[in-house]
């Protein structure tokens, strides 16, 4: 690994890093491969070696974090944390295993299909609403909007609550972070005491009054005699708004603003419904929403011809391995929105810990971009955007758009 004093560098606190992380990841792929971060943290940002990583059963997703190393203000929520039961991002097999056996019962892609027609009808009502108006902020008057609702709406839980349950979900979605401010914190912690309330007295009510929903068939659902403990049901309930959630959110908010920097591409999405098949996967592999996924490795193993030891920490930057031309070939910084192995990107992770939800948002992101340029022919940008400054989940805090004239 270099030396050099203008070595490249995985800083997402740098403002260049955050507004544009690729010319930093083609460093690191050309030169660095395996980096080593101020924090000892592994950084790999090649295709195969991401690959290597997530798909591994040697590795861990625990943290293994202590005292030491926790912020005191976080301190709270780790020991909250540590107080739950985890839920399925923070487990290893066999645990893992074991329930993602008895939640796919449920969240299967066909399942996910029934609810395409719910979800249309979710944004074109939203679309309608928003006709009158000529200029909106796409993040929180339409990103932010649909994918909540899809998720309530499958979990069959009263519309009068959404606005509410969204905030507490929005400030539980900071803890996804590894660092948070004191303000943060004290937000997630409040919103997890209402969140845990308000959840808990769904699934009971659901055990009394069955009915065809989401939330119903992960209470009743049953493998081998084997069925989800009443914590579990609230860890897997949770994490489908905060996981969930906010993905969704910037697969919508990155994706339609691509298309808006390609308007060639924009074109196509607009008049060819072909690319239906390929337009979201396309997107998440052009600015993947989810932009590190970390795992301990639990053994010696070589990554591009670096020693790594049992114990350490690697980061698989998933952003960098979705444009990595070794992989991708010639177009990899290309946006292709009919590239017809999208598919194989790495911003869902890859391996036992593969998104659950991933069908739910492809779904959820082809309906929601394809619909609103189909709707809006003109659609432009209207101002600079701004980005949230997360490490983990990349987006636009704010995405000023003008509508036009409706079709």
């Amino acid at each position: 690994m270099t030396n050099s004093i203008d070595a490249p560098s995985w800083n997402p606190f740098d403002p260049d890093f955050l507004l544009d992380p690729y010319p930093h990841y083609a460093r690191l792929r050309d030169e660095d491969p395996v980096h080593r971060t101020p924090l000892g943290v592994l950084v790999v940002s090649r295709y195969d070696d991401a690959h290597q990583v997530l798909r591994d059963p040697q590795t861990s997703v625990r943290r293994f974090e202590t005292s030491e190393t926790t912020p005191e203000h976080m301190l709270p929520l780790r020991d909250r944390q540590d107080e739950r039961v985890p839920s399925i991002l923070g487990l290893d097999p066999p645990d893992h295993t074991r329930l993602r056996k008895l939640v796919q019962r449920t969240f299967t892609p066909r399942a996910i299909g029934r609810m395409r027609d719910q979800t249309t009808a979710i944004v074109d009502d939203l679309l309608d609403e928003l006709t009158d108006r000529d200029e909106i902020d796409l993040i929180a008057d339409y990103a932010f909007v649909i994918p909540f609702a899809v998720i309530h709406a499958m979990l069959g839980l009263p519309e009068a609550d959404v606005a509410q349950v969204r905030s507490w979900s929005h400030a539980l979605t900071q803890t996804l972070e590894p660092f948070l401010t004191p303000e943060q914190v004290d937000a997630a912690m409040d919103a997890a005491v209402h969140m845990d309330r308000y959840l808990t007295e769904a699934i009971a009510a659901k055990r009394q009054n069955p009915a065809a929903d989401l939330l119903t068939d992960l209470v009743q659902v049953e493998e081998e005699g084997d069925r989800m403990t009443e914590a579990e049901l609230l860890s897997m309930t949770s994490l489908l708004f905060v996981a969930g959630h906010e993905t969704t959110v910037n697969l919508i908010g990155n994706g339609t603003h691509a298309l808006l920097g390609h308007p060639d591409q924009m074109d196509l999405v607009r008049t060819d419904e072909s690319v239906d098949a390929t337009v979201a996967d396309e997107l998440l592999r052009y600015d993947s929403p989810v932009q590190t996924s970390g795992r301990r490795v639990m053994h010696d193993v070589e990554v591009s011809g670096v020693e790594v030891a049992a114990g350490e920490m690697v980061l698989t930057a998933l952003g960098s391995a979705n444009r990595d031309p070794r992989f991708w070939g010639a177009t990899a910084d290309d946006l292709d929105v009919t590239r017809p192995e999208a598919n194989r990107h790495l911003s869902f992770g890859s391996g036992v810990h593969h998104c659950l939800g991933a069908a739910l948002a492809r779904m959820e992101g082809e309906i929601a971009i394809t619909r609103l340029v189909r709707r809006f022919p003109d659609l432009a940008l209207a101002g600079q955007p701004t980005y949230n400054a997360r490490i983990i989940l990349r987006g636009r805090d704010v995405l000023p758009v003008r509508l036009g004239q409706a079709a």
